[in-house]
């Protein structure tokens, strides 16, 4: 039997189909490598970050009116260079923290006013602030220093 003309193109045809589907041992990966990077990029912009604890105050509006507190309230805390000092008297920041707790829960609404000398340092203000909220004090008065 000779080869016709019509016999090749359809030999070339299926021959052709045959390549085009490869020989099953190859796969191009390049596009699913690209597909994963692009659902890495969306889930990592999508994602919601976890936002960092921190001292959050709420700060009055400037025609708030001033209030009366008594002065039971109130507990003066003068951040130093090492340890605070709690109403004139010297303390580390465990006692600090110990006594604002117990002073919290002895007296409703405790107010703690810090005093802040411009000759120390910010971190110290951070570390009085940061006694104060893991005492559970919810009111803070910051005050400039100077004056002591």
């Amino acid at each position: 039997m000779q080869p016709t003309k019509r016999n090749l193109a359809a030999f070339y045809r299926k021959s052709r189909r045959r390549h085009l589907l490869g020989s099953g041992g190859e796969f191009e990966a390049s596009s699913i490598a690209d597909l994963a990077f692009l659902l890495l990029i969306f889930f990592i912009v999508t994602s919601s970050f976890i936002l960092r604890q921190g001292v959050f105050l709420s700060l009055p509006a400037k025609k708030s009116s001033s209030i009366q507190v008594d002065a039971k309230q109130i507990v003066q805390l003068t951040p130093e260079a090492s340890g605070f000092a709690v109403d004139g008297e010297r303390m580390s920041r465990e006692k600090t923290a110990e006594l604002l707790t117990r002073k919290n829960r002895e007296i409703s609404e405790l107010i703690v006013v810090i005093y802040m000398r411009p000759t120390v340092a910010y971190d110290r203000l951070v570390d009085a602030l940061s006694v104060a909220k893991e005492s559970g004090v919810r009111r803070l008065s910051l005050k400039d220093g100077e004056d002591l």
